[in-house]
């Protein structure tokens, strides 16, 4: 175990067998859907070589649940859209699903608070052993627009999102430095702000740090067929390098 925590929310296509039966999309209109939101291959590109403590991935997909968001839609911004913790609309508007509040509770029961509880007990764990936790929320985005996005137009190759009180201006530069040195067109906080915190750190634990960084889909794979291409490779090695730049910030 190290300071740092991979955390991938968004890369799992599982949908249990009771779940599918939820949803109001055909076969095919429900693969495009996955295709279109799934952040497909972040496994392999951020925990290269990271033995299974060091990472922390949601099991199932968002379209499920998704564990990045707040569970009370009330305090989450993209319930708007229909796309808090648990979906109820398609990327482009159209109805995905109707839950009642009983079957909410119990998607959120099955997939959301195990996952919170887990990652709780990784920062708690980190924390304990060397006083410092930093999470690398680990994320791709399509070039696109989705409708949670806070900026539309020219999209950043590597978009860094910061959360207050957790995410230090050190980490926001590095990582801004990082990117940057390495030829990438860089945004912060666009076209996605925020970071994943623990619910037990969250604006009360200044030693847990965060930073997501959301890397644009053409870098690495093809958007049309979720196929990894040639500049996979290249990806990969570049947030390997970037991960062991985030552990000498978080060991000094």
């Amino acid at each position: 175990m190290t300071p740092l925590l991979v955390h991938l929310p968004h890369d799992a296509t599982a949908i249990p067998p009771d779940a599918r039966a939820d949803f109001l999309l055909s076969a095919e209109e429900l693969r495009s859907e996955c295709l279109r939101l799934t952040d497909r291959h972040t496994g392999a590109l951020y925990t290269d070589g990271l033995v299974p403590a060091d990472f922390l991935r949601a099991e199932v997909s968002r379209l499920v649940v998704d564990v990045e968001r707040f569970a009370d839609d009330a305090q989450e911004p993209c319930a708007k859209v229909g796309m808090g913790a648990t979906y109820v609309r398609t990327a482009d508007g159209r109805p995905l699903r109707a839950l009642t509040p009983e079957r909410r509770a119990e998607l959120m029961a099955r997939h959301y608070w195990p996952h919170h509880r887990a990652l709780d007990e990784a920062a708690a764990a980190r924390l304990a052993r060397f006083d410092r936790c930093v999470i690398l929320d680990a994320h791709s985005y399509p070039t696109g627009p989705l409708p949670t996005q806070l900026a539309f137009g020219p999209s950043p190759e590597i978009g860094i999102g910061t959360q207050p009180g957790h995410t230090p201006p050190a980490l926001r530069d590095l990582a801004v430095g990082f990117f940057r040195a390495h030829g990438y067109s860089v945004g912060v906080d666009v076209p996605f702000r925020g970071a994943m915190v623990p619910n037990a750190c969250f604006g009360r634990d200044p030693r847990l740090w965060s930073v997501m960084i959301e890397v644009r889909r053409d870098l690495y794979m093809d958007e049309a067929t979720g196929e990894r291409h040639a500049g996979f490779a290249r990806t990969q090695a570049v947030l390997t390098e970037f991960r062991a730049e985030l552990l000498r910030l978080a060991v000094t």
